[in-house]
């Protein structure tokens, strides 16, 4: 069983034990019927905790869908979707660019990440002084503290990057808070928060108990490797560059230590990596695993259900639009994998489901990255089998060619990664393997590979948008290039965007608003951001 498949199941054991308040998700809660010295001192708990680190990375209502709401349907790759104009009200205010400091996303991710710092925190501080032992009741080893230290180092750096990409800077939390702290809590400027969270990976970037993906046995996937961490810096190293050439230097860098390593490789089937199996891909870097056993109820996410097809008893939000269709080329294959319409059909237990649109008001398209055929879903829809890649080898890949584009480097290595991804993408003509049949035909027209002659930052930026597409990326890239507003802006005017992008301001949205609740919390020690009320 993999840590992420662990996750429910200890949950229930840890319930002795909060590691952070509902009530004040920043401090320790004392009600516990076990104090926090003697838990450590129990079988395996160093362990339970760890999961407890990772445990937010399955929050679907702290993570997983206000990460839908902000990183897709507040971009230009997607519209709210649901059953009308008032459903989803939270990420209607994204999507048309006037956020609240009450919008109930941003409280929600706010809330979570600090949850996983807080939890992050604790097993930090305890590691050095508790006498920790492990299941068989043996004191736990030297290097399996270390490895737990880098792992939840990682975790808190990476929490604390979620919050700022969204708010700018932001309150750095690196210790366990007392209640009467976390209400005097200030913000850290952007820099320094990305300092933090860069200092954080370097201190673990080369620990020798984090094993590399060789040798993480299958048991433990999902957790936190070398790999990891080099491939996590190179996605912190490039969203904070923007035109500091140091930094691109850097993001380059760390990519290349990825790619260097050989121990990953493109999946040689584009769609195989959201298939039942794609947490086992050679293209896996860091992956949330959720398992596809659908009748243990310990595996599933609630996320695919809440982004399919009303008709097939699922809540419709998450709809890629017009505009991003219109973003592949003509005979590119991943737009089949990408995209479902209706008419399409897909087998059941009693025969097939053909999927229908016409119920609700929608963009004529939903994504056909969490869509789950119906033996991969859960009890009712809603605890299903998907698995989710934070960072994949092909993400990778492009970070290295942009750097390299961007530090003036070898073109000619550049437009081999960018080219390898193409070719994978165009070598991906099988159909859809879980499709009774699908309405969408892919024109029978190779894609054409690009050339140093290109203009190769704008061939990297669509590669980036069509390879990644309605994987939580696109706001990540926009915010980085600096385009966010503009590109919002621009798409307002576009067919079928119904104005949506016609209200952002530059200067204003490149981040969103802070949540009031928190500035109240500490009686305004926390500032709102500049335009929000």
């Amino acid at each position: 069983m993999t840590i992420m498949k662990k996750i429910k199941l200890i949950f229930g054991l840890l319930s002795v034990i909060t590691l952070a308040s509902c009530s004040d998700f920043l401090t320790k809660d004392p009600k516990g019927t076990m104090d926090e010295d003697r838990f450590f001192n129990t079988q395996d708990a160093g362990f339970k905790s760890l999961i407890k680190c990772y445990q937010m990375l399955n929050d679907f209502y702290r993570f997983e869908r206000p990460r839908m709401d902000l990183y897709n349907i507040s971009t230009d790759d997607a519209e709210k979707g649901g059953s009308d104009a008032g459903d989803g009200q939270a990420a209607s205010e994204l999507t048309f660019g006037k956020p609240l400091a009450s919008n109930t996303d941003l409280y929600n991710l706010w809330e979570g990440m600090y949850m996983g710092i807080a939890r992050c925190n604790t097993l930090i501080e305890k590691i050095p002084v508790a006498d920790m032992i492990d299941a068989a009741g043996y004191p736990l080893k030297k290097e399996v503290k270390a490895r737990y230290m880098a792992e939840a180092r990682f975790l808190r750096a990476f929490y604390h990057f979620e919050l700022c990409k969204i708010f700018g800077g932001v309150p750095i939390v690196n210790k366990t808070l007392t209640v009467a702290a976390s209400k005097s809590l200030v913000r850290a400027t952007e820099a320094e928060t990305a300092a933090f969270i860069m200092d954080e990976l370097k201190a673990i970037a080369d620990d020798e108990s984090l094993p590399s993906k060789l040798t993480l046995p299958t048991r433990e996937l999902g957790r936190v490797t070398r790999e990891a961490v080099w491939a996590m810096q190179a996605k912190v190293y490039m969203y904070f560059a923007k035109d500091d050439e140091k930094l691109c230097e850097a993001g380059r860098d760390a990519a290349k230590r990825v790619i260097d390593s050989g121990n990953y490789e493109l999946e040689p089937d584009f769609q195989n990596l959201y298939r039942a199996d794609g947490y086992l891909s050679c293209e896996s870097i860091f992956v949330n695993i959720r398992g596809d056993v659908p009748s243990e109820y310990i595996y599933g996410s609630f996320l695919p259900c809440y982004a399919s097809p009303r008709s097939t008893g699922a809540y419709g939000f998450d709809q890629p639009t017009q505009n991003l269709v219109d973003e592949f080329e003509k005979g590119d294959p991943r737009l089949l994998y990408t995209i479902i319409e209706p008419g399409d059909k897909f087998p059941t237990a009693s025969g097939s489901e053909t999927l229908d649109f016409s119920t609700y008001p929608n963009t004529g398209y939903h994504n056909r990255k969490v869509f789950l055929i119906e033996s991969r879903r859960g009890p009712g829809w809603g605890d299903d089998a998907w698995s989710f890649h934070h960072i994949r080898y092909a993400d990778v890949l492009l970070l290295y060619a942009e750097a390299l584009i961007r530090t003036n480097g070898d073109k000619a290595l550049a437009v081999k990664y960018i080219n390898d991804v193409r070719t994978r993408a165009d070598n991906s003509r099988n159909g859809d393997k879980d499709a009774v049949s699908r309405v969408r035909k892919i024109a029978n027209k190779h894609l054409v590979p690009v050339k140093v002659s290109d203009d190769l930052l704008a061939a990297v930026k669509h590669e980036r948008r069509v390879e990644l597409a309605m994987e939580y990326n696109r706001l990540y890239d926009l915010k980085r290039w600096n385009c966010y507003t503009e590109t919002m802006n621009a798409f307002a005017v576009q067919p079928y965007a119904n104005g949506r992008g016609a209200a952002f301001r530059k200067g204003i949205n490149e981040v969103f608003p802070i949540p009031q609740s928190e500035i109240d919390r500490t009686g305004g020690s926390i500032k709102q951001n500049n335009g929000y009320n």
